[in-house]
């Protein structure tokens, strides 16, 4: 082989290693794209405080580990090359240096599809936290208080709201709607109706139970009345009045209706306002709304247990 062969092969083995981790990727995004998507559009929230900002940051944050990869390459690329051109020349195959790269190579693609999995969860809750967070805006409105991300004991609670009606503790569960439910449901999937959408991103409550299409779930169910208990328990002894929290499930972007009584409110996002100012699961008067919000801002301004 020519010393320009050498050199060209050299480079493409070097370079294969970064387009397999390329490729991993994108044949991760595709099959997502392609079985799943996020049950409210995104675009169509409004924005949170310093969007705009924090978009920028991620994306210079991004530029700036894109910009120390590409130093650390360009200065590591050419001994690279040199070395394992020195190889092919002599005819030497470098079996300890190969294997110990494909090695590297198979726990790096193990870790991307890891991470990959971990991140679309994560893009899944943030989206459904602030599809819910953009309707509890109604509900100050009204004159609720409403607090989110509440530090608990080893937990969180999505989104507090405090009134004269009740104390109301509300578990977002994002859940994705899986295209695969909505081609069952119109068929062929050539025919989508609004009432086939419903059919297919439907989930209800029967018995304990929540029944999506091609799945069920009780433990929402379950974490949202755990969760409501230990409110309770936390603001009874820190105002030193009883406080009975109420909790509420909420699954953005989907249909959800109830075949038999559910013990607490199970909705979706957009019901929330129609909801809660209908429930009287407790009277309180002013003087105690204002104590309740106090020990829960407490909590939200400091990570020291207040009011234990």
């Amino acid at each position: 082989m020519t010393d320009f062969s050498n050199s060209m092969l050299s480079l493409a083995i070097i370079l294969s290693s970064m387009f397999a981790i390329v490729g991993v990727m994108y044949g991760l995004l595709k099959y997502r794209d392609a079985t799943v998507k996020l049950p409210v559009d995104r675009e169509q929230l409004a924005r949170i405080p310093a969007y705009g900002l924090q978009q920028q940051i991620q994306d210079l944050q991004m530029d700036l580990i894109g910009s120390m990869l590409m130093g650390a390459m360009i200065v590591s690329l050419p001994f690279a090359v040199s070395s394992l051109k020195a190889h092919i020349t002599v005819g030497q195959f470098p079996w300890i240096s190969v294997t110990t790269g494909l090695m590297g190579l198979a726990y790096c693609g193990f870790k991307t599809w890891k991470n990959f999995s971990k991140l679309t969860k994560l893009r899944l809750g943030h989206t459904a936290e602030i599809a819910t967070a953009n309707e509890l805006i109604g509900l100050q409105a009204l004159g609720y208080q409403v607090f989110h991300d509440v530090q608990a004991d080893g937990f969180n609670i999505d989104h507090l709201v405090v009134g004269k009606n009740g104390v109301f503790a509300i578990e977002t569960k994002g859940r994705h709607k899986r295209n695969k439910d909505l081609r069952q449901t119109n068929g062929n999937g050539s025919s989508s109706g609004s009432g086939s959408d419903k059919k297919g991103y439907q989930v209800f409550y029967k018995d304990g139970r929540l029944n999506f299409p091609s799945w069920t779930e009780t433990k929402p169910i379950e974490q949202a009345e755990r969760q409501a208990k230990w409110v309770s328990q936390w603001l009874t002894k820190a105002t030193g009045s009883p406080v009975a929290a109420t909790p509420a499930l909420v699954f953005p972007g989907w249909y959800v209706t109830s075949q038999s009584k559910p013990p607490f409110p199970i909705l979706n996002h957009k019901q929330l306002v129609g909801t809660i100012p209908k429930l009287k699961t407790q009277d309180l008067t002013q003087q105690q709304v204002d104590i309740i919000i106090y020990q829960v801002a407490q909590r939200c301004l400091s990570k020291s247990e207040v009011g234990k």
